[in-house]
């Protein structure tokens, strides 16, 4: 069949038969950006170029809006970066506009009761990866590909077992958030963590893969999944005042921000690690790492730390790995996203005509990065909300913010 296989327990991705016109774009779509056809590792980009819609998310929205309904339980949602500068294109905005007030109080008039954001855990890996970066250096056990993306990581797994000594050990910040909510928040407000549910908001249906290696999370909602979400509640997202996000576990830094974009888990890292090693300021340099920046598929540049100088590159797609795998080895530390652009091209963000896929991302691309520069804090480790979970909880906690991915 003229199509990729969508299997009944796939918990990713859902067919509708009916719509299904056999168009083969899917396909064309899978080989394009993964380089197979009938393995699906859940990266969502046929959803994206399907013509007729019978591609979607695996959705869990309703469930969720069940459990806010119910008062037995505290409803915790927190967004990733990239959800921000997505949702717009499905209310008349311009692409690419960040719309993280809007999109902030979309979510407190669906009635979640906290709304955190997922730049919080990406501070807590750009913390924990960076120190794991600089050990795996000084022990010469290089080199270290990222982990924060779920397809990359079950890509791994099923083609290139060889490598997951080298993926770092780090949860990715969703899970990291989630077990910090199931913990920190939960002791912090006196409130039983089986009367928590914790949503994660995502550009990514992966995630919903991902929920089941690491449980803190209890529902994935995807950036269309809250579209459907304030289009059936009614809720005039236009206007809506813009809000804050709650406290505690509600704002990270500029390096946090970017994560969405390819090449932005590395630049925010690095900024930290150069921190680590000597104490002072990384220079510009690491705020603008252009050489890095960007939609291509596979960026490279050299930093210096000082102590150590290192081969980087940032990977869009899973078959820039394959064709470049022998090249890959000889860098030191590699980003890899399975999406073309990072996660602002996601397999959960909403529909755009096909034809301006490419421009879209693009000013994805470019926002994200404006925000970094208009952040007062750019650097993890100058995050006040999370120099205070490490001295009041993570220091004096067990906590598992890594992971053995043998397991």
């Amino acid at each position: 069949m003229n199509r990729v296989e969508v299997k009944k327990d796939n918990i990713c991705l859902n067919r509708i038969e009916e719509k299904c016109i056999n168009c083969g774009m899917c396909l064309k779509t899978c080989q394009s950006i993964n380089g197979f056809e009938k393995d699906c590792i859940n990266c969502g980009q046929c959803i994206l170029t399907c013509p007729s819609g019978a591609l979607t998310p695996k959705y869990d929205y309703r469930e969720v809006l069940n459990y806010i309904a119910d008062t037995d339980y505290t409803v915790v949602v927190f967004s990733a970066p990239a959800v921000r500068v997505a949702i717009g294109d499905a209310f008349g905005f311009k692409p690419g506009e960040f719309l993280e007030g809007k999109m902030v109080s979309a979510l407190k008039n669906i009635g979640f009761d906290y709304v955190f954001d997922t730049t919080f855990g990406a501070d807590l890996t750009i913390m924990e990866e960076a120190n794991e970066l600089i050990t795996r250096v000084r022990k010469h056990n290089m080199p270290m590909f990222t982990s924060c993306c779920p397809s990359w990581v079950l890509y791994t797994h099923k083609y290139y077992p060889e490598l997951i000594s080298k993926l770092s050990t780090c949860k990715s910040p969703i899970a990291m958030q989630a077990a910090m909510i199931k913990s920190y928040f939960a002791e912090m407000y006196e409130i039983p963590k089986e009367k928590i549910i914790s949503v994660s908001l995502t550009p990514c249906i992966s995630k919903k893969y991902e929920r089941s290696l690491y449980p803190d999370t209890d529902f994935v909602i995807t950036t269309s999944e809250l579209i459907l979400m304030i289009q059936e509640l009614g809720i005039d997202f236009k206007n809506l005042e813009e809000k804050e996000f709650d406290k505690l576990l509600g704002k990270g830094s500029g390096g946090g921000l970017i994560f969405g974009v390819s090449g932005g888990v590395m630049e925010s890292i690095l900024r930290t690690a150069y921190y680590m090693v000597n104490k002072e300021k990384a220079p510009q340099e690491f705020y603008e790492l252009t050489a890095i920046r960007g939609a291509k598929d596979i960026k490279e540049a050299t930093v210096d730390l000082k102590e150590f100088t290192l081969k980087i590159a940032a990977v869009s797609k899973v078959s820039t790995v394959r064709d470049n795998y022998t090249k890959l080895l000889n860098y030191d530390f590699i980003e890899v996203m399975a999406c073309p652009g990072g996660c602002i091209g996601g397999g959960g963000q909403p529909l755009v005509a096909i034809k301006d896929l490419g421009e879209i991302r693009e000013k994805r691309i470019e926002s994200m990065y404006a925000a970094d520069n208009n952040m007062e804090i750019k650097e993890s480790y100058l995050n006040p909300e999370i120099q205070d979970a490490y001295d009041s909880y993570i220091n004096k906690n067990t906590i598992k913010l890594h992971t053995n991915h043998d397991e």
